[in-house]
């Protein structure tokens, strides 16, 4: 039996999260993260998906997102976990799914919620414990949107731009909002 088809808005914000099987450690290897990257920057380029926000923690990835059309969200995460889950299989000679079912999506408010769900993406790495410094984490665009990093293919929010005029204001404030709410994790 097929699945049933998501509805998928064009043009709105949708939070997206991809787990792996849960005794599987899906993201061990940085080799194998930055293939994931790549995939998701070509696979968002070529299916007309715009990518806001990502983390890639031990058993999962958290994205913010907007599909153009109606199929980007789809074709996308198919194409992306399919090669995601080639190569892993490939690295260490398995046969099987690594992922713990579909993945997960949620449409957001393109604003509000939208902006809250980028903070939530960018101090996972602190809520899980994985660092002590959101600066110190690589796998995560919290880095490009305070300007610690180029910004590789990412698309700012509304919301992003509304935080200043010049990209330093905008990177100095959004740096301030990520750590004032840091001490509710």
């Amino acid at each position: 039996m097929a699945r049933k088809a998501r509805l998928i808005i064009p043009g709105q914000a949708y939070y997206v999260m991809l787990r792996g099987l849960p005794s599987l450690t899906i993201f061990e290897r940085d080799d194998l993260k930055l293939a994931f990257l790549a995939w998701l920057r070509d696979g968002s380029k070529h299916y007309k998906l715009s990518l806001h926000a990502y983390v890639i923690l031990p058993n999962q990835a958290q994205l913010l997102v907007t599909p153009v059309d109606g199929d980007s969200l789809a074709r996308t995460m198919q194409s992306l976990c399919r090669r995601y889950t080639q190569l892993f299989n490939q690295t260490y000679s398995r046969k099987m799914s690594i992922w713990a079912g579909r993945y997960y999506s949620l449409n957001v408010d393109q604003n509000n919620e939208a902006f809250i769900f980028q903070k939530k993406i960018e101090q996972s790495p602190l809520k899980e414990r994985i660092v002590t410094k959101l600066e110190d984490y690589p796998w995560s665009s919290y880095k490009m949107h305070v300007g610690l990093e180029p910004n590789y293919g990412i698309q700012n929010i509304a919301s992003f731009w509304d935080l200043g005029n010049t990209p330093f204001e905008r990177q100095q404030k959004w740096e301030s909002v990520v750590h004032e709410t840091l001490s509710n994790i």
